[in-house]
């Protein structure tokens, strides 16, 4: 009889640990990647500017709006999850690489923004970390332009 007494505590201690460890992680995150491409970054750009070619490449099903233009190197754009509803603030940053002159180079720095409301979901998102959706997001594009295996920095 104290056997299920001590696994119904185990469960209740557990349950505990993972709403109090959520409660102490912070709810707004932001994470920053970067990959190289052999493209041009006026090409790479208007990719991005193009809000409905994101519907062709993007990762997962979402909904994009138009932020602050920025400077002339940046693009910075709300994004909705269509399936999660989740919100995200993405920050694109398109540079020509001079390190290689021979054949056109851009350097992609992707700035992902958000929140997560929900404290387990919290934990788990931090012990797991936040740049999975980043990196999925500068391997789609990646792909789309034929480019496979790119290597991602974390910055």
């Amino acid at each position: 009889m104290y056997w299920i007494l001590a696994i119904m505590a185990a469960i209740a201690a557990s349950l505990i640990a993972l709403v109090v460890g959520g409660l102490v992680t912070p709810a707004e995150y932001r994470v920053v990647r970067r990959m190289r491409l052999p493209r041009g970054a006026d090409d790479i750009r208007a990719l991005l500017t193009n809000l409905s070619a994101y519907e062709q490449w993007a990762p997962s099903p979402c909904t994009i709006q138009r932020q602050d233009v920025g400077d002339a190197q940046t693009i910075v754009v709300q994004v909705t999850d269509d399936d999660t509803k989740v919100q995200l603030h993405w920050e694109w940053r398109i540079e020509g690489d001079v390190a290689h002159s021979d054949v056109a180079h851009s350097v992609i720095t992707l700035t992902e923004s958000g929140r997560v409301g929900n404290p387990i979901i919290r934990f788990f998102a931090a012990l797991r970390g936040h740049g999975g959706g980043a990196e999925r997001t500068l391997r789609a594009l990646a792909e789309h332009v034929d480019e496979f295996g790119v290597s991602i920095e974390e910055l």
